[in-house]
């Protein structure tokens, strides 16, 4: 797997601003990191010994084929697999319910988790606080008949960190995966979601929250593939961004040939709070079915002046006006986010 994986990666190089799906991020900084050099070289050698890996992951009935690495275009999913990131494997019995955290000790980690039929799982994202060069995660799900999974994170990394995070998610019949992710990083980051509905009735839904300050960089880049009828996918970000921060969400959906009562949406916000933060938006919908609700809408603006006045008006601090303005921004996506867990615990980080 580990050989498969380098040589894929070796294949697709470094990306550029050319290459379409990163053309929104600062790939520049690419080029400067010393643990990627192999990548572009082929002269540097890397000493694949994945043999106990793959050994553990067959103990659970996984094989490379599981992790579709010859389809893989995203450098960033492949990269702790080039690399020999030993796989954390963990099963969620049929029926079972189970809340945990999830969390990389390495600076490149494998997790891959399967929810039985009609299990439940609460899981959070730790973030390590070691402060690395480079740091690239990948998660895979595979979520059965009926299961469902909360995925929730909260992001509060380093200045001059280089983070990748690459969530990858397969679904069978009505099945349902909340995800819910928190970001106030000072880091430049990407995060590639990749959802596949395979199973009728199966739902999903990405709600993030960025709160980006000083020089932060976030990028989001979310994939979700309609291939069964009746499936519904939800993406839901909001932005708050001032000094020199920058954000630029990718988010598409693509509704199959044979999958009708396809329902899908696509709504990002963004509140720009500096005259120096900048916002980069790409929605886009591959239909090739007519039975089918999907939609996509972005907005971008400022504090309300009005009702920064009224505020005002009534006895309230401009400086505390403001926040309240952009706490009652930011409730409505943690809000709408249907696990507990997650829910309490962004609401507790935010006081909203």
């Amino acid at each position: 797997m580990q050989q498969e994986a380098l040589g894929k990666i070796r294949a697709l190089g470094l990306p550029t601003r050319r290459t379409e799906d990163w053309s929104y991020f600062p790939t520049s900084l690419l080029s400067k990191i010393s643990r990627l050099t192999f990548i572009d070289d082929a002269h540097f050698k890397i000493d694949a010994g994945d043999a106990r890996n793959v050994e553990r992951l067959a103990e659970s009935n996984f094989s490379a084929a599981d992790f579709q690495i010859e389809k893989e275009t995203d450098i960033s999913a492949l990269l702790p697999l080039a690399l020999g990131a030993k796989s954390f494997v963990k099963e969620i019995p049929e029926g079972a319910n189970e809340t945990g955290i999830l969390k990389a000790h390495d600076e490149f980690s494998h997790t891959v988790f399967r929810l039985g039929k009609n299990a439940k799982a609460s899981l959070e994202i730790l973030e390590n606080k070691i402060v690395r060069e480079i740091s690239a995660e990948r998660l895979d799900f595979f979520v059965d008949e009926g299961a469902e999974l909360e995925l929730f994170s909260t992001e509060e990394s380093h200045a001059g960190e280089l983070k990748f995070r690459s969530i990858r998610i397969h679904q069978e019949k009505n099945s349902r995966v909340n995800i819910l992710d928190l970001n106030r990083t000072d880091s430049t980051r990407r995060v590639s979601v990749s959802a596949f509905l395979n199973g009728e009735g199966a739902e999903f839904a990405f709600r993030e929250l960025n709160q980006l300050g000083n020089s932060a960089s976030e990028n989001g880049f979310v994939r979700v593939y309609h291939n069964a009828a009746n499936c519904k996918s939800h993406q839901f970000v909001r932005n708050l961004l001032s000094d020199h921060s920058y954000m630029s969400y990718d988010g598409g959906v693509t509704a199959g040939l044979d999958c009708p009562g396809t329902d899908s949406s696509e709504l990002i916000n963004t509140m720009l709070l500096s005259d120096d933060s900048k916002i980069c938006v790409k929605p886009t919908l591959k239909i090739y079915h007519d039975d089918v609700a999907c939609s996509h809408g972005n907005t971008v603006g400022s504090l309300d002046e009005e009702s920064i006045f009224y505020l005002m008006s009534r006895g309230i601090e401009k400086e505390k006006a403001e926040a309240l303005l952009m706490q009652a921004f930011a409730k409505d996506v943690i809000a709408e986010h249907p696990g507990a867990l997650g829910r309490n615990r962004m609401f507790k980080l935010l006081e909203v």
